[in-house]
């Protein structure tokens, strides 16, 4: 049986957390997410490994004034500087997106919403909005984008998606656990949760974990350091059990024919004991056959489903 994997990348930078009052996993000035980012897309390219970037749709601006179309709440734009890329290199960051688009590992570049705004709160004219801006810009870079991932797994109703041109998104489950014990033991060792994606009001509806997945839990995110709770165990240890939740993961997708689908904000990634992770696991992708797992953007998900 051949397996299907979608690896989505969410690049949010100081947009992730723009209505909150830390940014202790990024670093001061978006040059360690680049530097991963850029780590990343040419291992891709040597192990041909396309991914989709989810990518929020400010980020994309060169420049701006501040001032945004929208009826948003009136503190929603404290944080956006109204500068440019040299000045806050955290809240723009077209340069990511045209690196993305510049590789041959035939990468997706999907919507994230414009401002990171919370879809599950935000009236559905000011979504409409959002995609309207976002499927501008991308227009201008490369094409109208088909793949949307709402931020901080707040869903939006498929209407709004599928009128503004999307037509698969990625939602969050999650696999409700008896125990600490056991939520201990689905962290590290797994399994990974096995969901068929859906059509549902015209969107491909494909899952992933509420918890990054292709990066390790037991390792530090980014900046920050890991949680207190996995430091009693040494990091080589760590590296290793994820990288067996990552293999098990994947060949149950192909065993079983569910596609699996993992998942990490660009920021997760960007230090050395995640990067390793993730490098050997894209070694250890490119050394399976093509006819026992295909490993497709959430666009190429999305027009397998719809021309079944």
């Amino acid at each position: 049986m051949t397996g299907t994997l979608t690896i989505s990348i969410e690049i949010e930078l100081g947009w992730g957390v723009h209505d909150l009052p830390t940014d202790e996993h990024l670093s001061s000035d978006g040059s360690i997410e680049r530097k991963y980012a850029r780590k990343l897309l040419k291992k891709t390219e040597e192990t041909d490994v396309p991914i989709s970037f989810d990518i929020v749709g400010h980020l994309l601006l060169e420049e701006c004034n501040g001032e945004h179309e929208g009826r948003y709440e009136a503190d929603w734009y404290d944080a956006d500087p109204g500068t440019d890329v040299e000045a806050d290199p955290l809240m723009y960051a077209p340069d990511i997106a045209l690196q993305v688009l510049d590789t041959d590992a035939n990468h997706e570049l999907c919507t994230h919403t414009f401002s990171h705004i919370l879809c599950d709160d935000a009236p559905d004219e000011l979504l409409d909005t959002e995609l309207r801006r976002v499927q501008g810009l991308h227009t201008d870079i490369d094409e109208r984008v088909s793949s949307f991932v709402p931020p901080r797994h707040k869903r939006p109703k498929n209407e709004v998606l599928r009128r503004n041109g999307i037509r698969v998104a990625r939602y969050a489950k999650e696999k409700r656990s008896l125990t600490p014990a056991h939520r201990f033991k689905e962290l590290t060792v797994g399994p990974h949760p096995e969901w068929e994606p859906e059509v549902k009001n015209g969107v491909l509806q494909t899952y992933c974990t509420t918890y990054p997945s292709l990066t390790a839990r037991a390792l530090p995110s980014g900046q920050r350091p890991t949680s207190q709770v996995f430091r009693y165990f040494p990091i080589e240890a760590r590296t290793r059990t994820h990288m067996y939740y990552l293999k098990r993961a994947t060949q149950r997708a192909i065993e079983s024919g569910e596609p699996l689908h993992l998942w990490c904000h660009l920021y997760d990634l960007s230090n050395e004991y995640q990067w390793r992770l993730v490098e050997k696991y894209l070694e250890y992708l490119h050394q399976i056959p093509e006819d026992e797992l295909e490993i497709k953007t959430m666009n190429e998900l999305g027009q397998k489903y719809f021309t079944e």
